[in-house]
C-alpha cells in the first residue's frame, strides 16, 4: 500500500475524516482543536459534541464536518503525561 505525506492546513482538506486530538469534555480548545472548531462552525461544532461528551481517555467519538471540507471530524481522547523534575540536591 503507497504511504503519502501531506503537508497541508488540516481544515481545508477535502477528505472524508479528520481527527481531532479532543479532551474529554469535548470542549473547544487551543491550537489545531481551536482551528477545526473555527472552520467548521464553532457553535454547531460544540453543540454536536455536547451531546456525545463527556467521554473517557482512549475513546473517540464522531460529528459531523459543518463547514469544514471534511465530511466528519473524530474526536479521540488522548491521555495527558504530566512531566515532573525535580534536582537532586
Amino acid at each position: 500500500m503507497p504511504f503519502t505525506i501531506v503537508r497541508q492546513d488540516i481544515t481545508k482538506m477535502k477528505v472524508d475524516a479528520i481527527v481531532n486530538a479532543a479532551n474529554t469534555e469535548l470542549l473547544m480548545g487551543g491550537g489545531v482543536c481551536g482551528a477545526i472548531f473555527n472552520a467548521a462552525g464553532a457553535k454547531e461544532l460544540q453543540e454536536a459534541c455536547d451531546k456525545k461528551s463527556p467521554i473517557k481517555t482512549g475513546d473517540a467519538v464522531i460529528t459531523p464536518g459543518f463547514k469544514l471540507p471534511a465530511k466528519f471530524v473524530i474526536h479521540a481522547a488522548g491521555p495527558v503525561y504530566i512531566c515532573i523534575t525535580g534536582t537532586v540536591v
